[in-house]
C-alpha cells in the first residue's frame, strides 16, 4: 500500500512543483503589484510630488526626500517621505505625485504661493533645484 503511495507522489512531483512555482510567482507579482519602476522615474516622480505640494502647502523653505519612492498602494500608486521645511519647522510628510499624508503634527496653514520663495528640492540621489 506505501508502495503505491510512493509511485503516485513520485509521478505527480514535477506537477506538484510546478504548481507552487505558479503560486509564488503569481503571489509575489501580486505583492509588488506588477510594476517596475526605476530609479530614473522615481527622481522625476520626487519632482512633480514636490511641484504638486507646493500647489497645496504655503511657507514651504525646503524639501528634502529620505528615499527613493516607489509604488504606494492602494489609493495612490506613488509615494515618497520626506522632510519638509516650513517656517522654520520640520515635518516628515509623505508626498506623492497628487496628494500627500502627514506622518507627524499637521502642517502650519499656510496659503500656497505664500513666501518664501524659491523653494530647494534636495533629491533622494543628493541632487538639488531651486522651484520658483
Amino acid at each position: 500500500m506505501r508502495h503505491r503511495l510512493a509511485i503516485r507522489v513520485r509521478k505527480r512531483m514535477p506537477l506538484l512543483i510546478g504548481m507552487a512555482a505558479a503560486l509564488a510567482i503569481g503571489l509575489s507579482a501580486c505583492a509588488w503589484g506588477g510594476k517596475e519602476v526605476n530609479t530614473e522615474t522615481n527622481l522625476a516622480n520626487q519632482r512633480k510630488a514636490a511641484i504638486a505640494f507646493l500647489e497645496t502647502q504655503g511657507g514651504v523653505e525646503e524639501i528634502r526626500f529620505t528615499e527613493e519612492g516607489g509604488p504606494a498602494g492602494f489609493e495612490a500608486p506613488w509615494g515618497v517621505h520626506a522632510v519638509v521645511t516650513v517656517d522654520g519647522q520640520e515635518f516628515s510628510e509623505i508626498l506623492g505625485i497628487s496628494r500627500y499624508s502627514r506622518i507627524g503634527n499637521p502642517l502650519p496653514t499656510i496659503a500656497p504661493g505664500t513666501a518664501p520663495a524659491p523653494v530647494t528640492v534636495i533629491y533622494s540621489d543628493g541632487a538639488s533645484e531651486v522651484i520658483e
